[in-house]
């Protein structure tokens, strides 16, 4: 499965056979390397791992081929310059010296092709003007399948769904680096910032059975002062707000597990590694539950965007979708 490997600007994705013209098998170098050009580019990439890996096996295996199917590729690449690439040994592929010309000529090729096709694509990008930036925790938060289908729907719009901190997204969006903003937490009002609440989600302790706050419906703060806590980590709002309601509540923390997404929270409390503090995103069941926490504020996640921005009117139609 060479083909779709990777970037779809990749040389290894395909990049289709170009017609070949006659040439006379006994040309010199320069015909050899005319010809190369002239070769089915994915073929190049097999014919670089099998000199890399100098066995076939091997270099089949990390191309996805069987042997006897890499075996043939690189054979028509043979018959195709008229020259031998390998010798075969027991001690596996030697290259030539054409096969040594080769892998020098064919690494540039592909340089050169990958280049312009990632040139092609960086100026498709920006044409593609209407970005949407993502502050760490919201993906999970909004409707996906809406969102992709704005996406995809809109010319104009470049779809990425990278998660960024926070004050990121908000600079960005003041800064008409992008065009849409998701965010935790109302951001400061601004003269030319629109900003309008998305979705508000109840902050929760997670807890694992047996326990001492599992028959609880409710705990304050400073209950937490003596357990192992696991947050989502530095990139996310929440993990900054529960240190200072800590602080405000004259403790720090027992922080044991800091992670990036809200599975491993739910992973690390069903095996008793501690509680977990995060947004009411999954259902109680006989092993874990949640607790609500008294006074806690809600995860609120707003969507912000420029009055003045020339892609005002798009953001008012992705804000209405989601």
């Amino acid at each position: 499965m060479v083909s779709g490997m990777h970037s779809r600007w990749q040389i290894t994705y395909n990049c289709n056979y170009l017609r070949k013209p006659r040439f006379d098998r006994h040309l010199p170098y320069r015909g050899f390397y005319i010809r190369m050009i002239f070769m089915n580019t994915r073929n190049f990439k097999c014919f670089q791992t099998v000199y890399e890996e100098r066995n076939l096996q091997t270099a089949a295996g990390k191309l996805f081929l069987s042997p006897q199917g890499l075996s043939k590729i690189i054979k028509s690449m043979e018959d195709e310059c008229g020259a031998a690439l390998f010798v075969r040994t027991k001690e596996g592929f030697v290259p030539t010296e054409s096969g040594k010309i080769f892998y020098e000529k064919s690494k540039q090729i592909t340089k050169e092709i990958n280049d312009m096709f990632s040139h092609i694509e960086s100026i498709n990008d920006k044409e593609k003007r209407f970005k949407i930036g993502f502050a760490a925790g919201t993906i999970r938060a909004i409707d996906i399948s809406k969102v992709n289908s704005f996406m995809n729907s809109n010319s104009q719009v470049y779809a990425s769904w990278h998660e960024h901190e926070n004050e990121s997204v908000i600079n960005q969006v003041l800064n008409d680096e992008i065009s849409f903003g998701l965010v935790i937490g109302k951001p400061i009002a601004s003269n030319n910032l629109e900003i309008a609440l998305v979705k508000s989600i109840e902050l929760v302790i997670y807890v694992y059975k047996d326990h001492k706050f599992w028959n609880r419906d409710s705990i304050e703060i400073k209950d937490l002062r003596d357990e192992h806590i696991i947050s989502m980590n530095e990139n996310y709002h929440i993990y900054h707000d529960l240190i200072n309601a800590c602080y405000l509540n004259d403790f720090t923390p027992d922080i044991v597990g800091k992670v990036g997404e809200g599975e491993s929270i739910y992973l690390l409390v069903a095996n008793q590694v501690g509680v977990g503090i995060a947004p009411r995103f999954f259902s109680d069941n006989d092993r874990i539950k949640a607790i609500r926490i008294k006074d806690s504020y809600t995860w609120d996640v707003y969507g912000i965007y420029r009055n003045d921005s020339a892609d005002k009117d798009l953001a008012k139609e992705f804000l209405d979708i989601i």
